[in-house]
Formats: structure tokens, C-alpha cells, sequence
């Protein structure tokens, strides 16, 4: 049984295919992921929906993963967790005011990857359960 679908939303390949590795080993279902916010966006209105997003903030293309974790809550109740190389204050406030989800720092240590999307995932249940 699967543990949940989780998309992964990241520019520089090498750290997709070892989040990609590192979900799939834990018994996740990992769509190929994604480099930029258009292309998530697209996927959204065409794609069965995953659980989770998991994306970098510092995405390639017309919109940053901030901008475009603004557009998916406005429009899906996908918990977006959120990637970053770099841990500056100002963007970190940012990125905290669009999802209540810790961001994790790259490179991402599987034990904190695991940890916070068991968080979410909990998270997901007792909504679910509140309906």
C-alpha cells in the first residue's frame, strides 16, 4: 500500500532524482517531478492531484515556488512543504506566511524529509476528520 502521492517541484535534477529516491524507498508514489510553477500549475488542472508538494522556493521560470505555493492554495487544499539552498530571514518569513510547513534546508536530510511529511500527512488526516 501506498504511503501517499507526493510531487516534487525542483529546477536542478540531481536533487529531484534523490528526493525521488529517497520517497520512493519509503513507500511513496513520486510522479516525475517538475521544474518550474507554470508547469506545476498546468499539471494541477490536468493531473490527478497529489497529496503533497514538495518544492523549492528558488524555482526556474516566470515564477518563484513563494509565488507559486500563493496560487495553489488559492485554488487546492495541497499542503505545500516547501525546499531551499539558501536561509535568508526575509525569504524564510515569506515563505511561512503561504504554508504553515517547515521549510527544509538543501541538501535535505532523509530523517527531517521523513519527519515533516509525516507531520503534513497527519495534518491531512485530522482535517479529513473534522469533515
Amino acid at each position: 500500500m501506498s504511503a501517499g502521492i507526493i510531487l516534487i517541484v525542483e529546477d536542478e535534477g540531481l536533487i529531484a532524482l534523490h528526493l525521488m529516491e529517497m520517497l520512493t524507498e519509503a513507500g511513496y508514489t513520486i510522479p516525475d517531478p517538475l521544474a518550474s510553477g507554470e508547469d506545476l500549475l498546468d499539471y494541477l488542472k490536468r493531473s490527478t492531484r497529489p497529496d503533497i508538494i514538495l518544492m523549492d522556493i528558488g524555482l526556474g521560470g516566470r515564477i518563484d515556488g513563494i509565488e507559486t505555493a500563493r496560487e495553489v492554495r488559492k485554488r487546492y487544499t495541497i499542503p505545500v512543504i516547501f525546499l531551499t539552498a539558501y536561509s535568508d530571514q526575509n525569504r524564510m518569513e515569506e515563505a511561512h506566511r503561504v504554508t504553515p510547513y517547515q521549510c527544509l534546508i538543501k541538501p535535505v536530510m532523509q530523517h527531517d524529509l521523513l519527519g515533516t511529511l509525516e507531520k503534513a500527512f497527519g495534518d491531512l488526516a485530522r482535517q479529513k476528520d473534522l469533515r
